[in-house]
């Protein structure tokens, strides 16, 4: 599965470089591996002595290893986390879940105990006074701040177990979340899963950054008749019909959403898109149940879909079912989001790729992202999307000086692909070597390994 090139000195030459940052590729690039870092980046040769090994990447290309901003690996089984790897993803940002388990598997995947990306962990999903998500299944994701009163001794006890960020949800009220934001000062990032607290509230306290394009800035930019209220419930099925509905009419070009821009733009708030929440708008119900990568939810997503089987009834999609709107809905929601995004980009805007995976059974870790970028490429180019999911995803987890970038002193951890994602990024699957740390993963070998389950309908 694996080939140990921790302590390695390791020369790769003739590739072609998308380094996460820059606007162009560059050709006939060298690169030097020694042990977990790179150490050279030139285009052209770089000398080595005798007896070092030299891998030739003719017609190739080395990119970034991928970041997912927004996973819950406590809702998936641990056996599944090498999935990431195979999907190219080589760090990912655990958005909610208990506080030790988030930390156990921080600490496991960090170290090498368990094969999968680098994590970063938030700790627990800190609603305010009400409660989102009261269903048994997600509880083991929640926490609360009831009180602006409470907020030192519960913020302060995260910072102290040494979270890597701090995650607002949904009913926390706007004072709660200022209290937050000025009680972090900057230690971490603060971002947020907002509905009671508007996106504008939030962005004026001071908060890094947003999740779900859909949800945290939709008060801010439907229209007024269309807002949800403080009372609204995630589990309640017209929370979703209704926001499309509002998406779907949504002025795009009008003061409100000029305004939001205008904040983000000006604040660099980072925006964790999470588009792929709708893919199967994009697919559709039939190119939802032909995609291959179905066999690949995780056991724990099937249980938890098989619950919700009782409910919706013997259909070939109960393995991919989102639960509160159809398979295949919301198309015209979808481009209005990527329109968003596509006007937050082009006026500066900190965009960021991220999939709530874990939270949804489907698409599956690590593929998840794969259907981001393709979504997010849509709206804003080929290169942004890709520098969205590495770069920018770094500079969002304050760790571009380790990963997100390939250069002298970061992580080796990158890609190896056959095919050129700049003219498709569809082209992130001929991935064919995976490397976090130095040390080379085989995808197939990875997939091979994970569970699978035969989905009906698919051959």
């Amino acid at each position: 599965m694996s080939v140990d090139t921790a302590k390695k000195t390791i020369l790769f030459k003739n590739s072609r470089l998308i380094d996460g940052l820059s606007e162009q590729p560059l050709s006939g690039v060298s690169m030097l591996v020694e042990g977990e870092r790179i150490t050279q980046v030139l285009q052209g040769e770089i000398t080595v002595p005798d007896g070092v090994e030299t891998i030739d990447l003719s017609g190739k290309t080395i990119m970034p290893g991928l970041i997912d901003t927004h996973v819950h690996t406590v809702m998936m089984d641990r056996e599944c986390l090498p999935l990431f790897l195979a999907a190219g993803v080589t760090t990912a940002r655990d958005v909610g879940g208990r506080l030790d388990l988030v930390l156990k598997n921080r600490d496991d995947l960090n170290s090498g105990k368990q094969l999968g990306p680098r994590l970063f962990v938030c700790g627990p999903l800190l609603d305010g006074p009400g409660a989102s998500f009261e269903n048994p299944s997600f509880t083991i994701m929640l926490d609360a701040v009831q009180s602006v009163e409470e907020v030192p001794s519960k913020i302060g006890s995260l910072l102290n177990a040494g979270v890597d960020g701090i995650k607002c949800y949904f009913t926390m009220t706007p004072e709660i979340v200022r209290a937050v934001i000025d009680f972090v000062d900057k230690r971490v990032p603060v971002t947020g899963h907002l509905g009671y607290c508007t996106s504008m509230e939030a962005i004026e306290a001071g908060i890094d950054g947003l999740e779900h394009m859909w949800i945290s800035p939709y008060n801010d930019i439907c229209a007024l008749n269309m807002r949800f209220g403080k009372d609204a419930s995630m589990l309640d099925a017209s929370f979703w019909s209704d926001t499309m509905a509002g998406w779907e009419l949504a002025d795009l070009e009008g003061d409100r959403a000029r305004k939001w821009i205008d904040a983000m733009v000006d604040k660099q708030v980072h925006m964790g898109t999470t588009l792929d929440l709708l893919w199967t708008a994009k697919a559709g119900l039939e190119g939802a149940l032909k995609d291959p990568d179905r066999r690949l939810i995780t056991p724990e997503g099937l249980k938890r879909q098989g619950k919700m089987k009782k409910f919706l009834g013997d259909r070939p999609d109960w393995d991919i079912h989102p639960g509160f709107y159809d398979t295949g809905a919301g198309s015209l929601a979808l481009e209005k989001q990527q329109q968003m995004t596509r006007m937050l980009h082009e006026c500066g805007g900190r965009v960021v790729g991220g999939t709530d995976c874990g939270a949804l059974s489907y698409p599956p870790p690590g593929f998840a992202l794969l259907r981001e970028i393709e979504l997010l490429a849509e709206a804003i180019g080929n290169m942004a999307a890709l520098r969205a999911v590495t770069s920018v995803a770094a500079n969002y987890l304050r760790a571009d000086q380790d990963i997100g970038v390939i250069a002298p002193g970061r992580y080796a951890d990158f890609l190896v692909l056959a095919g050129d994602p700049l003219r498709d990024v569809k082209e992130l699957r001929t991935l064919e070597t995976t490397y976090r740390g130095g040390i080379a993963y085989n995808p197939q070998q990875l997939i091979a390994d994970a569970p699978q389950h035969e989905p009906d309908g698919l051959s």
